[in-house]
């Protein structure tokens, strides 16, 4: 018997000796249930680390997210979301409505592709209409409609690197009325939407979605690592 024992043994005897009850032993208090992370809305929104971000997509199957075309048009695979040309996917819809928010993503597209990354869009319609599409293309277009613009609101200032084949970033800051596009780490599409003629009736909420790869025969766009923070 070591001496912390022989010492609570003793204890205890000299206690029930002098008709005082045994100390009872500390309980802890039980472990708090674990919760979604706030904000959390489905099995997709889940934090990959402590900086606030949520994953809205798994990397292994679209969980979270609603195919507004033919489900022939979107496949994933080894942790990537991928679009080709011609088989009607239309767009993928995060589930949750959002409306004040960073969105960030990588994304990579064949030469004379065309695709797009939309925010604050209606639930049905033409979501490059009701809400905003920020343009992923090389094809030859304008500052007003190429890469990282507001599609038809803002154009980009400086021009983004557009090339094919190459994953790239995008990082969307939604705040109130301003939004600010950020490509490769450079801001180069801002549009405060209160001092459009345009923009200004545009909702501020509304849902998150990618459009599918939307040029010809054998061309494609990839998605991956797509993250929300929340900032409502």
């Amino acid at each position: 018997m070591n001496t912390h024992i022989r010492l609570l043994a003793l204890l205890v005897g000299t206690m029930l000796a002098c008709g005082a009850k045994p100390p009872v032993p500390e309980q802890q208090p039980p472990a708090a249930a674990e919760q979604e992370p706030e904000g959390s809305h489905s099995r997709a929104f889940q934090p990959p680390d402590g900086g606030g971000f949520l994953n809205l997509f798994s990397g292994e199957n679209l969980d979270g997210w609603t195919i507004m075309g033919d489900p022939a048009g979107w496949a994933v695979k080894d942790g990537i979301i991928r679009s080709e040309g011609l088989l009607g996917g239309d767009w993928l819809r995060f589930n949750e409505p959002q409306s004040d928010f960073i969105l960030k993503l990588d994304w990579r597209v064949s030469q004379d592709g065309n695709s797009g990354v939309y925010i604050r869009a209606a639930e049905e319609g033409r979501p490059w209409e009701s809400g905003y599409e920020i343009q992923i293309s090389n094809a030859p277009r304008d500052d007003l409609h190429c890469t990282c613009s507001l599609y038809g609101y803002a154009a980009v200032d400086p021009r983004p690197d557009e090339s094919a084949d190459t994953w790239h970033t995008f990082e969307i800051h939604a705040l109130g009325p301003r939004i600010t596009v950020f490509s490769d780490g450079v801001q180069c599409a801002e549009l405060d939407q209160a001092k459009s003629e345009l923009a200004r009736e545009k909702p501020l909420t509304g849902f998150v979605g990618i459009q599918d790869s939307h040029a010809g025969e054998g061309s494609y766009v990839e998605y991956r690592n797509i993250q929300l923070k929340l900032l409502d």
